[in-house]
């Protein structure tokens, strides 16, 4: 019985902290989207490529806004310690 428990909370320890990875994986993966975007707007000529960079920068703000919210809402809700996953 106290074997099931330990294995399930180990499971469970293992879930979270591939979760946690998976978020801080998705939100450099979005950082490196908004450089990229934001060299973009910076190289743009002409109004037909301004208009693209200054989409693809919005689009870039936003889904980094959005993966780091996630991530704050995660943090603030698990039961991790800070330090459980590698930093980098």
């Amino acid at each position: 019985m106290r074997l099931n428990v330990l294995r399930e909370v180990r499971e469970e320890v293992a879930l979270e902290k591939s979760e946690r990875q998976r978020l801080i994986d998705d939100v450099r993966e979005a950082e490196r989207e908004w450089r990229l975007a934001e060299w973009r707007f910076q190289d743009a000529l002409g109004s037909d490529h301004v208009d693209y960079a200054i989409y693809c920068l919005e689009a870039a703000e936003r889904k980094l806004d959005m993966l780091l919210r996630q991530a704050k809402w995660y943090w603030d809700h698990s039961k991790l310690p800070e330090g459980s996953v590698g930093r980098e």
